[in-house]
């Protein structure tokens, strides 16, 4: 494990973890590109996607339920008013007043624990839905990375795509007049002209998945095609893949994940919440002991009675029948064991995805390099057998080829940035949480 550790603080992050680029271009699409838009997209989707507001409901629901606990250390007040009609008036048990009220507040002196085992148990519960909002929040925080990831690479595809057809027409064109004069044959022409066309149909099959994509991001954010920059924040694309890079250095992703994680803290509550249930069960073999003052007024045996004040101190136990009591705490400790494993192997699984994440982003960032290098190469190539070309010592087909395979090193490239961006971002908010992520 100390391996990832040791090869990830080498690894070249971001100095300002708010707005990584990883060299996206000057393109029309720049705003939608950028991080800010990102932000924006995460602070929308974790304060107004229904799901949360669902939850915040629960999580205030469970605050009322924590003082409704409280309440159950306070005095009990009640009260009860009977009239009775005996039959005949020969009843010597009710010759007296026809109508009795009681009223009667009762307070719990001993109850085993009982009360403060409802109230923790109470507040293990407010504990789970907090995570569970961190855990939607999450949820739809990687979902949205996952579409904006799609939007944008669909959009740099486009671009790459455009120039590449640019560039194949300006060939075709050539070609069709070499053809005028008699230098190349009509098949030459056709070839070319499919050439472009296969382009053209790369092309629009990109423009259909970035369609898709803004679907499955308007899913998530509605507005995602309307939000708009603060005023202070103009998007700015970086000219050089590197500029912006620092070294990173000792960052413990699964330990700071483990910390963060909202499905490790839900079971951690859900744990605290069998510790207070065994509390209250074992609650139940000590007696309740409490204290009871009366009022009465009337009387059904005698008529005409002063009203009369009573004091009371009482015990209350009951075990449940045969040996349920015995049983029902079994069965608990059971859970409570349980929870443990679930624990465990919640943090295994994540562990597994934060060193998934971590060996993916050493991986595109080993592989940015030789990408760069091979994709200066063949432009360089390209720009030669075009020179070439004009001057006759290479044929079309060459020259058509060095555009295609610029184009799929470009494409390539993208793809190996859009896995990069998600792996770094899947980190961040594994690692940190996404309220740090919401703001631009």
């Amino acid at each position: 494990m100390l391996c990832i550790f040791a090869l990830i603080s080498c690894l070249p992050l971001y100095s300002n973890a708010k707005n990584p680029d990883f060299g996206l271009g000057a393109q029309p699409q720049v705003f939608f590109q950028s991080p800010t838009y990102l932000h924006l997209l995460w602070g929308k989707v974790v304060r107004e996607h229904p799901q949360v507001l669902i939850q915040r409901q629960n999580l205030q629901s469970a605050g009322f339920e924590i003082e409704a606990t409280k309440q159950a250390f306070y005095p009990t007040p009640s009260l009860s008013v009977e009239r009775a009609q005996s039959n005949g008036g020969i009843d010597p048990s009710y010759s007296g007043a026809s109508q009795v009220a009681i009223f009667k507040v009762q307070q719990a002196l001993w109850t085993g624990g009982r009360l403060t085992a409802q109230k923790d148990k109470a507040t293990a519960n407010q504990e789970i839905e907090v995570a569970k909002l961190l855990e939607a929040q999450q949820s739809l925080a990687l979902k949205t990375l996952q579409a904006w990831s799609e939007v944008v690479s669909a959009q740099r595809k486009q671009t790459v795509l455009l120039t590449t057809k640019q560039s194949l027409e300006n060939l075709q064109r050539k070609i069709e007049r070499r053809a005028e004069q008699g230098m190349s044959t009509q098949s030459e022409v056709k070839l070319s002209r499919v050439r472009v066309s296969m382009v053209l149909l790369l092309l629009n099959q990109t423009k259909i998945q970035e369609e898709i994509a803004w679907l499955k991001l308007k899913q998530w954010v509605p507005e995602a095609l309307s939000l708009s920059y603060p005023t202070l924040a103009i998007p700015q694309p970086w000219l050089h893949h590197d500029a912006h890079l620092q070294d990173l250095e000792n960052v413990d992703w699964e330990r700071l994940s483990a910390v963060q994680s909202p499905v490790v803290l839900r079971l951690q509550s859900q744990l605290n919440v069998h510790a207070a249930e065994i509390q209250e069960k074992r609650a139940a073999y000590q007696p309740d002991i409490y204290l009871r003052a009366e009022h009465q007024r009337g009387n059904f045996a005698y008529s005409n009675t002063p009203n009369i004040n009573r004091i009371f101190i009482g015990m209350t136990a009951s075990t449940g029948a045969g040996l349920v009591l015995q049983k029902q705490l079994a069965a608990l400790l059971a859970k409570h064991d349980t929870a443990h494993h679930e624990i465990a192997l919640a943090e295994r699984l994540l562990s597994e995805s934060v060193q998934s994440d971590v060996f993916n982003l050493i991986a595109r960032q080993s592989k940015t390099e030789a990408l760069k290098l091979n994709l200066e190469s063949l432009e360089e190539i390209e720009i030669a057998w075009l020179r070439q070309f004009d001057s006759g010592r290479k044929t079309w087909i060459e020259v058509m080829n060095a555009a295609q395979e610029t184009m799929q090193s470009k494409l390539e490239g993208i793809e190996n940035d859009s896995s990069m961006q998600q792996s770094y971002w899947r980190l961040q908010i594994f690692a940190y949480g996404v309220s740090r992520w919401t703001q631009p």
